[in-house]
């Protein structure tokens, strides 16, 4: 309670800041909040490209994009502990014309925009296996004002960028959003996954940088974030066991969630933490087979047509405690498994179904195309 005591104090004096901050004009601009930033980064790009709007980039602490691509106008640090950036970033948010967001950001509560404003939901994830939202089982006991302040983050949502049908009616479940405010553009960021070039350059750069992986094969691992696991020092995963049977052919990169710190862990000829440092898009480019649970990684990964191994286990507890949209076991497209020796013997017998995979995409990546970004930016600047 004292915790939802200070976001609400927190949240009133924001929307007292906002709503001074409103009496200015509206702005020819647009600013783009960025938490993850990778559908930001294209967004930018592309709003550069079409448009002649200022940009200015509100960039929160745990987002590791430089966005040096964009072109952006500006770059702000977005955290109330660089209280000048800060208000800085309140005051663009006020007064400019067009927003996009990635995440559920908080500070949203207290932007009560205009009605010429236009705030676009560019979501971090193109697909969804886990519950989020208003269908998030761990939010259930949470107090009225949390789930006030909930809703009051999903309205601010005016559009809501996605590639698949599936992705419409997950948002509609888990953000209350309305058919009208889906925008079936398809998701700036796999726009890189259809670019054969940009994904060719991506791999090798990123193989050259760890040259332990030279005439190996890439395995890559992973897994989602748990919220019981911000420093771990074991994963689930058997190293020294993969590392005998499979190290004459293979290399094993761990991509752990930013949040995640893995302590204790020393990389080695077999296998190396890549967890900060590299993009996920560049890992997936070079990976040869993707190992993952519950991450949303698939959906784009599916655009390559590679082969994944899903290892969820701790699958019946993950259900019960988190929820899932779907039945995890007959929907995944590729072998599920719950040991270390399972992975093993489906990678030596390379048990995969690429017809699986295809259909998958197929499925969760019908309105993207490799123009997804173009698309999105000419709509919503043009109506």
């Amino acid at each position: 309670m004292i915790k939802e005591g200070a976001i609400s104090l927190y949240l009133a004096v924001l929307r007292f800041i906002f709503k001074i901050f409103r009496l200015a004009p509206l702005q020819q601009k647009t600013v783009m909040l960025a938490s993850f930033g990778d559908n930001i980064e294209y967004a930018a790009a592309e709003v550069k490209k079409q448009t002649s709007s200022k940009i200015i980039i509100l960039k929160e602490p745990g987002c590791s994009r430089t966005f040096e691509s964009t072109a952006s106008d500006r770059i702000l640090e977005f955290t109330p502990l660089k209280a000048v950036s800060f208000l800085k970033g309140i005051y663009h948010l006020a007064t400019a014309r067009y927003v996009f967001v990635d995440n559920y950001h908080v500070v949203l509560a207290a932007c009560n925009f205009r009605a010429p404003v236009k705030c676009t939901q560019v979501w971090h994830a193109n697909g969804a296996v886990k519950y989020f939202g208003c269908r998030d089982k761990t939010i259930k006991n949470r107090p009225d004002s949390a789930h006030k302040r909930f809703g009051e983050v999903y309205s601010r949502f005016h559009h809501i960028a996605v590639s698949s049908n599936e992705m419409a009616y997950i948002f509609g479940e888990a953000f209350g959003a309305d058919n009208s405010s889906i925008l079936k553009t398809g998701v700036p960021r796999t726009d890189f996954f259809y670019n054969t070039k940009a994904v060719e350059e991506a791999a090798g750069e990123t193989l050259m940088s760890l040259p332990e992986t030279k005439g190996k094969k890439i395995l890559l691992y992973a897994p989602t974030f748990r919220d019981d696991e911000f420093e771990v020092k074991n994963i689930h995963l058997d190293i020294d066991t993969m590392k005998k049977q499979l190290s004459s052919d293979y290399h094993l990169l761990l991509k752990l969630h930013p949040a995640v710190k893995l302590t204790d862990f020393k990389n080695d000829e077999f296998v190396t933490d890549v967890s900060s440092g590299l993009d996920i898009n560049s890992l997936l480019a070079a990976a040869d087979i993707l190992i993952t649970d519950y991450s949303s990684i698939p959906f784009e990964f599916s655009i390559l047509k590679k082969p994944m191994i899903f290892f969820p286990y701790d699958l019946n507890e993950y259900e019960k405690s988190r929820g899932l949209w779907f039945n995890y076991q007959s929907y995944m497209p590729g072998p599920i498994v719950f040991s270390t020796e399972e992975i093993i013997n489906t990678i030596k017998n390379n048990n995969f179904d690429m017809q699986k995979i295809e259909a998958f995409n197929n499925q969760w990546n019908k309105y993207s195309d490799g123009n997804s970004a173009a698309r999105l930016i000419k709509h919503i600047y043009s109506t």
